[in-house]
């Protein structure tokens, strides 16, 4: 039974005893006059106006109470309702912590920091960016906007349509964030003044921090594990890979191997400590002479393997001069280095094994030439029917489009 039917049956029974206690006045009263009794029939009277008294307070009473009742009943359901808004949020933070925990790929780190977000604010593009040499990089993708002011940890959108920025500075090592184009508030903060969205933001601001951090750390050990420390050059097992990936996709790619002439002498003559002193210059030279999508490994020893993709045969001759001599320019080392090189283009069946291999070949012949000195294996013509298919591939490709 409901608290407001209590109450008016608790109403009703004052109410009758009320009347009763009137109608009994009123009979004192009469009883009293009959039999000349002047005081009890005054008592009687006295006993039915307080009676009916009562009953007119009662009366007007009830309305208010019923009043006063509903405005509390409405007090508690808005703050159950309040509550449970609360509960939710909450509980809501504590699955985008959850499912943070396992995003450790910069290439996953846009899709799962876009789908928290989502909970609470949906968005036409999202950008998750970190400042790196100079300029802004985007994880995940390419850029969708323009880039950021980062002037406040939180930037909430001020008008419907507007960017939500978070910055996640603090989980790098100089500045990062998420951006939400043309955000607009999901029904789970519909209800939530802007100083409750900014603390939901907040909230989840420091959670992206964290994982952010996580995602940087994880891809600095991958670093650590295929770069070599001594000459900032990746290390032969990664080299190995991406060539299989490009060989087998049907890419044009050629390969040079590099190999530092009298490398031995180095080392007998001014120690190990002048031997890795060239290394690490030799190394240096050779991924600042190369493009971005390019690649250098430490194939073993004084030995570097470059991987050169889209570039046909005369390319690679071309790349391959210009880093011999700017190794034979180096004047800070203990000694005059040299490097001997040998270059291969990948032909239409080759794997990657067999386009290394002619590179090696012509390696020795460099070194049998008498060294400082590029060579380029010799081909049967196979090399340029994979150049010319990649090319009319591409044509059709236009066509297409066009």
């Amino acid at each position: 039974m409901s608290g407001h039917s209590t109450t008016s049956m608790r109403l009703a029974q004052q109410q009758n005893q009320t009347l009763w206690i009137i109608l009994a006045g009123v009979a004192t009263g009469a009883g009293g006059l009959l039999a000349g009794d002047l005081g009890g029939a005054l008592i009687g009277a006295a006993a039915s106006a307080i009676a009916a008294w009562a009953l007119l307070g009662i009366d007007h009473g009830l309305p208010a109470t019923i009043t006063r009742m509903r405005e509390r009943h409405a007090r508690l359901q808005h703050g159950i309702a309040t509550l449970n808004d609360v509960r939710t949020l909450q509980r809501g933070v504590f699955e985008v912590s959850a499912e943070l925990v396992g995003c450790v790929e910069e290439a996953d780190a846009r899709t799962r920091f876009v789908a928290a977000m989502r909970r609470y604010w949906d968005c036409d593009s999202a950008d998750l960016l970190v400042w790196e040499r100079g300029s802004w990089r985007g994880l995940g993708g390419t850029l969708a906007g323009q880039p950021p002011m980062l002037d406040q940890p939180v930037q909430l959108p001020l008008a419907t349509g507007g960017d939500l920025v978070l910055d996640l500075s603090p989980g790098v090592s100089g500045q990062a964030a998420l951006v939400l184009h043309r955000a607009r508030l999901q029904p789970s903060l519909a209800r939530c003044l802007p100083d409750e969205q900014l603390a939901v933001a907040e909230t989840l601001r420091g959670q992206l921090t964290l994982s952010l951090r996580r995602v940087m750390l994880y891809g600095e050990l991958q670093a650590l594990a295929r770069v070599d420390p001594l000459t900032a050059t990746h290390r032969r097992w990664y080299g190995e890979q991406r060539l299989k990936e490009l060989v087998d996709s049907g890419e044009v790619v050629a390969v040079a191997m590099v190999d530092i002439d009298f490398f031995k002498r180095v080392n007998d003559q001014h120690g190990h400590a002048a031997g890795d002193q060239v290394l690490a210059a030799v190394g240096r030279t050779l991924v600042a002479g190369l493009r971005l999508n390019d690649l250098v490994c430490r194939w073993g020893g004084e030995e570097f393997l470059l991987i050169l993709p889209e570039t046909p045969p005369d390319g690679a001759l071309l790349v391959a001069e210009r880093l011999r001599a700017a190794v034979a320019a180096l004047n800070d080392l203990p000694m005059a280095v040299t490097v001997s090189i040998g270059v291969a283009s990948c032909a239409q069946d080759d794997t990657h094994f067999e386009v290394v291999a002619r590179a090696d070949e012509a390696l020795y012949e460099a070194k049998a030439d008498g060294r400082n000195r590029v060579i380029v294996a010799n081909t049967t013509g196979t090399s340029e029917s994979r150049q010319i298919r990649r090319q009319s591939r591409r044509e059709r490709t236009q066509t297409i489009a066009r």
